[in-house]
């Protein structure tokens, strides 16, 4: 049995229904007050163990817009729905027959389930806190619309055979440990069947140790006497008239409260309590505290199994609990989160357990497979606030791309707590963008904004998942004019991919006839576009496309793109003796070689051997399946020389840090290229910093 799907409606930030799908485990992201605990608590209304947690209050209530505290009535519920797994072999499930009578199954036929529906009115009675009417039933229907006659009211005795185990933030386990009334350590002491021999032996111990603390001779004697003798001068009735000092109570009960937990070895002499413990100390003993919890229970029930007419527990553990850890990451350090993710993943394969966590941290997301992540956020819909859940969308297990969007998505989680990400090409990108945006006032850590690498050929798979979790993106791509698949192609690529991401036709390809009319290309003519013989598209295909936050580093690359603007400053980078070499026949036949930079322009010898030497690097620069380079100036082609020797034959990140570090912020600002300003601008409008049309 395990929690496949709770809906929730007027819940706290829940304004409209929301459905969310459970997996074994669970993961609630997204930024601060986005909902995640909202859904934590909505479980704990049905199931937490602690009576408190299950109070609706009218704070419970979603306000929407318009509304005012105390003015209307309002209702709403929290359902939630679990399935059961009929094993082939007959094997024993305590769930099965505790839920049996309230099973429904769905027209498929597929598995049965159960339906638990919360449901909960206020009404302003004058009261400060209004009337608050709720209930709990038993669905007994698998349609949307409920009936009166499909709902039956659900026992506590039985609710409470489901729980909810809510690990707050904050983890005090020295609350937990201590034999007090609740905590995790009282259920299962309390519970325990102590034979009458273990009772005797107990009580037995405690009075001689009384008896040897307060022996005749001793000096607690003496203090006891005297407490007696000044009790009796102010005390003349005959209850109450003994006044003696005990070390131990001889009842179990209060022995037991004296349990307590001590660490050692220690830096001190003295062993250290939980309380002693540092935070992130502290919250690890807390999971491996409802860990053992859970362990006990599981050999609790098996006990019972083999044991019923005597169990050595009186406790009947619950047939499913809920882990509902907060923010798990809290206080620990980064090589134990990995462990935590680890044991947390196997107690959700438990039968007894299933774990949700929620979390805004990198470092468990990307621990983290993308289908158990479920993305909230707050959305403001004709000015009401209300929390919004997205599941991750991949693309098919049969399709290529499958597992380098999984494995990009996880690299990179960052990208679910942006308020705006930029999508990039590769590590070029994701070196360059942060200081010119940075450069231009757009900081990027301050401004929420990721930079995602994630290669240009999957970026239409980002697109649907940025779509679908609504989160603003802006995408850089290589033009790669004259490489196979760039310019033109490229330009249909974009095209295409919008339009599969719900941008209408006629807002992209739109086009004058020679009548000076427009229409609309259909599918076939879009297919043709790759196959446009135009050199180099024309400005205005571009400036379309940056309407829909998609720009181009032109010609080829953001590498290319950085030469022809700061080409002097990356050979500043060079040594004396670095620098790529042109080699050549001198008017005798001899073969020679001169440095590029060293190069005479009139010497046909040597510029015969320059080009020569850029046809190499056309090639190089160009790849396979690339066109003959008629688009390129003589400059640009010159230019190749030089993005083969940094960009080919060394590492593009070490280049480019290189050069970072040569170069002033006044110089950079000097020749910036035009494509990272417009960049910033349209960050700007997204982010609300600018209105749309103003500088």
């Amino acid at each position: 049995m395990k929690l496949t799907k709770v809906i929730i409606n007027n819940f706290r930030s829940f304004g409209e229904e929301q459905v969310i799908e459970f997996n074994n485990q669970t993961v609630l992201i997204g930024n601060n007050s986005s909902g995640k605990t909202t859904v934590l608590q909505a479980l704990s209304k049905l199931f937490s163990d602690k009576q408190s947690d299950r109070i609706i209050r009218k704070s419970d209530f979603h306000l929407p817009k318009g509304s005012r505290p105390g003015e209307n009535a309002r209702n709403l519920f929290i359902e939630t729905i679990f399935e059961f797994d009929i094993p082939d072999v007959p094997s024993y499930d305590p769930a099965i027959p505790l839920f049996f009578e309230h099973f429904t199954v769905s027209q498929d036929f597929v598995k049965p389930f159960l339906r638990i529906r919360l449901e909960s009115s206020w009404e302003d009675d004058g009261t400060v806190e209004g009337s608050v009417d709720t209930q709990i039933y038993y669905i007994s229907s698998d349609e949307d619309t409920i009936r009166d006659e499909d709902k039956h009211h659900a026992p506590r005795k039985d609710l409470d055979k489901i729980r909810v185990f809510y690990v707050p933030a904050s983890r005090t386990p020295e609350k937990e440990i201590g034999n007090t009334s609740g905590s995790m350590l009282s259920r299962l002491v309390n519970s325990i069947n102590w034979t009458e021999d273990e009772i005797h032996e107990i009580t037995d111990k405690i009075e001689e140790l009384n008896n040897t603390f307060l022996s005749e001779t001793g000096a607690l004697s003496q203090i006891n006497q005297e407490i007696q003798k000044s009790w009796e001068l102010y005390h003349e009735d005959n209850r109450f008239s003994q006044a003696e000092l005990t070390i131990n109570s001889s009842e179990m009960a209060a022995a037991l409260r004296q349990i307590a937990l001590k660490f050692s070895p220690t830096t001190t002499e003295e062993a250290f309590t939980v309380s002693d413990l540092g935070d992130g100390l502290r919250s690890i003993f807390y999971f491996s505290l409802v860990d053992s919890i859970l362990d006990i229970e599981l050999q609790i029930t098996k006990d019972r199994e083999e044991n019923p007419d005597n169990p050595r527990f009186k406790l009947i553990p619950p047939v499913l609990t809920i882990l509902a850890i907060e923010e798990p990451e809290n206080h620990i350090a980064p090589h134990h989160i990995g462990k935590l993710v680890k044991r947390f993943n196997q107690l959700s394969n438990n039968d007894n357990s299933q774990v949700i966590l929620t979390s805004h941290s990198p470092a468990i997301v990307k621990r983290i497979e993308p289908e158990d992540l479920r993305y909230l956020r707050i959305e403001n819909s004709s000015g009401d606030s209300q929390t919004i859940i997205s599941d991750i969308k991949l693309p098919k297990e049969t399709q290529e791309s499958y597992k380098y969007i999984k494995g990009a998505i996880q690299a990179y989680p960052e990208l679910y707590f942006a308020k705006l990400v930029i999508l990039g090409e590769g590590d070029s990108e994701e070196l360059l963008l942060p200081k010119f945006f940075d450069l231009l006032g757009k900081e990027i850590d301050s401004s929420q904004i990721s930079i995602v690498p994630l290669g240009g050929r999957h970026v239409n798979y980002f697109w649907k998942l940025l779509n679908a979790l609504r989160i603003p993106h802006i995408t850089l791509l290589d033009f790669d004019n004259e490489r196979y698949g760039g310019g033109w192609g490229r330009i249909q690529y974009v095209i295409k991919q919008l339009i599969i991401n719900g941008v209408a036709k006629e807002r992209l390809v739109t086009v004058s006839t020679k009548t000076g009319e427009d229409r609309v290309l259909v599918d076939n003519e879009i297919d043709e576009i790759k196959d446009w013989k135009i050199d180099r598209p024309n400005e205005q295909w571009l400036k379309m496309l940056e309407k829909f936050n998609v720009f181009f580093s032109a010609p080829l690359d953001i590498d290319f793109l950085m030469l022809q603007h700061y080409k002097v400053h990356y050979l500043n980078t060079l040594s004396p003796k670095e620098g790529p070499i042109v080699s050549y026949t001198d008017s005798n036949g001899d073969g020679k070689k001169v440095k590029l930079t060293d190069l005479d322009y009139f010497d046909i010898s040597q510029f015969e051997g320059l080009r020569n030497r850029i046809e190499e690097a056309k090639r190089a620069t160009l790849k396979d399946k690339s066109g003959p380079g008629e688009s390129f100036t003589f400059e640009e082609k010159e230019l190749m020389i030089w993005y083969q020797y940094f960009f080919l034959g060394r590492g593009k990140p070490t280049t480019h840090m290189q050069f970072l570090s040569y170069i002033s912020d006044d110089e950079l600002r000097g020749n910036l290229p035009p494509v990272f300003k417009k960049m910033v601008k349209c960050a700007e409008k997204i982010l609300g910093d600018v209105e749309d049309g103003k500088e």
